[in-house]
């Protein structure tokens, strides 16, 4: 799947989160817990990769180095999770598949199931999603000489 890009699509449990790939990558042997969870309680997540590009177009355009959108199985988490409907003034909803999600809890890693890169235009509107190697961040040793 290297090299694939992910436009569109939905599967009712398969949730995405929109983070740093810094901040995900920081402490691997805990729970992931992005800084907005303190202040609201709430991992906010969506439901589709048009939503996902959506999001990173209008709240990340200026965040600076990598993002990833965290791939989630919800049935492997052990927090609550809640979707509702976004507000008709909001960017998002208009978007196929748009529903802003929300765990209530931090992210156990084992329910990260992939991570895909958003690829930003020099101005840093998101265009497309790509699988990353793996879950870690890490680029692929696969087929690397030795």
């Amino acid at each position: 799947m290297s090299g694939a890009v992910i436009t569109s699509g939905y599967n009712s449990s398969v949730i995405f989160h929109i983070a740093p790939l810094g901040a995900w990558l920081a402490d691997p042997d805990r729970p992931y817990t992005p800084p907005s969870t303190p202040r609201d309680g709430t991992v906010h997540c969506l439901c589709a990769p048009e939503a996902v590009l959506a999001a990173a177009g209008r709240f990340h355009r200026e965040t600076p180095g990598p993002l990833v959108a965290l791939v989630i199985d919800e049935s492997l988490l052990g927090a609550a999770v809640d979707r509702v409907p976004p507000a008709s003034g909001s960017p998002l909803a208009g978007q196929p598949g748009a529903r802003l999600t929300g765990i209530h809890g931090p992210v156990d890693r084992d329910a990260v199931t992939a991570l895909l890169e958003i690829v930003r235009d020099e101005h840093g509107r998101a265009s497309h999603l790509t699988p990353m190697p793996d879950r870690d961040g890490r680029p692929s040793t696969e087929g690397a000489p030795r």
